[in-house]
């Protein structure tokens, strides 16, 4: 490769100017304890990229900020991050995420065939676990539009839902009472699993945000 293009790419990457063939910053790590970035080690102001993957170990936390978008995961969570268009996307692999969105943000989370977004453009707050059978959406601030294959509820600030995978275990969750006919959604009692709400604030109260 010649000098003066070699140069010039070093320039654009020390301006933070994405090169040709590289997309666009995603998001921000905004704190990190025993968290991954694909398959390094994240630290506070590691950039995140359309499809990567993010990871904590037992013990960890990691949160991110892209825009007005706030996403927290306790120990032991992955989630693959990406966008379409304006809206922000995470897919729940494993665990928790926690997240935040501020007024005028996008969210769209999925974990198997469920999908959750904010119902309005007010902050909005609530957390999305992943069971062996189930995910479990809870709301606390604003309401959730969560959609489980052809079957779409509003989660009220202040409910949890528990929703059986549409691969399923063969049988009704052992929690809660048994849904209307063919219904997947379950209400349970509000449960704070994952990170503490103390713990969430701490994340998404960073002095790092970007």
């Amino acid at each position: 490769m010649p000098r003066r293009a070699l140069a010039t790419i070093l320039m654009f990457l020390l301006a933070g100017i994405p090169v040709l063939g590289q997309s666009a910053p995603l998001a921000v790590v905004t704190q990190s304890s025993l968290g991954h970035l694909n398959n390094a080690i994240a630290s506070v102001g590691s950039t995140i990229y359309n499809g990567d993957r993010l990871s904590t170990e037992t013990g960890g936390t990691l949160g991110v900020r892209s825009g007005s978008v706030q996403l927290a995961l306790p120990e032991n969570s992955a989630i693959f991050v990406g966008q379409e268009g304006p809206t922000f996307t995470a897919a729940l692999q494993q665990g928790s995420v926690a997240f935040t969105v501020e007024s005028g943000g996008v969210l769209r989370l999925t974990a198997a065939d469920v999908r959750v977004r904010p119902q309005s453009s007010a902050l909005t707050v609530g957390q999305m676990t992943l069971e062996n059978c189930a995910v479990v959406i809870t709301s606390r601030v604003q309401a959730l539009e969560v959609t489980a294959g052809k079957e779409t509820k509003i989660v009220e600030a202040g409910q949890s839902y528990r929703v059986t995978l549409d691969a399923g275990c063969g049988k009704h969750p052992s929690k809660g009472p048994i849904p209307t006919a063919h219904s997947r959604f379950f209400l349970i009692p509000l449960i704070v699993g994952g990170l503490t709400v103390p713990a969430i604030q701490e994340v998404f109260e960073s002095p790092d945000r970007p």
